[in-house]
């Protein structure tokens, strides 16, 4: 339709210097990706969580914002795919230790990830510390591309 090709026409405006897309896992990656951004009053977005200060959604707005020079296009992060774990497969996995949740600041979980120094992941094992910042620090040696 006409309305869909403008929506995405602006989009293509709105995003074209940059975009956050992130691959979250191998499941429903056929699916609309999730627009996931700190924007609170965004039009259309609702909390994930009560709390948190992480919205999905508002992808009109975010739309209109960028365009208008209200909001930068790395502050919307595009999720595409999920990781699905069915009957306690998720549950065994962390007593396991396949697995370790962790609590953090909404700005770390909303943390740009493009160009960073090290991986994002490595960052959140080394704010934890104990074994987790040990199992970092061992994975990194492994790697030649980055400097610890």
């Amino acid at each position: 339709s006409v309305s869909q090709m403008n929506l995405l026409t602006k989009f293509l405006r709105a995003f074209e210097s940059s975009c956050g897309v992130y691959i979250g896992g191998p499941d429903e990656m056929d699916q609309k990706a999730v627009l996931l951004h700190g924007i609170a009053d965004l039009d259309g977005a609702e909390e994930i969580a009560p709390g948190t200060g992480i919205f999905r959604g508002g992808l009109n707005a975010a739309i209109e914002g960028v365009l208008e020079g209200k909001y930068n296009s790395l502050d919307f992060r595009f999720m595409v795919g999920c990781h699905r774990y069915k009957g306690g497969q998720l549950e065994r996995e962390i007593y396991d230790c396949k697995h370790q949740s962790v609590a953090c600041a909404r700005a770390l979980a909303l943390k740009q990830c493009i160009q960073l120094p090290k991986p994002l992941w490595h960052e959140v094992m080394e704010l934890c510390g104990g074994e987790l910042r040990e199992i970092s620090r061992l994975e990194l040696l492994k790697r030649d591309d980055i400097q610890d």
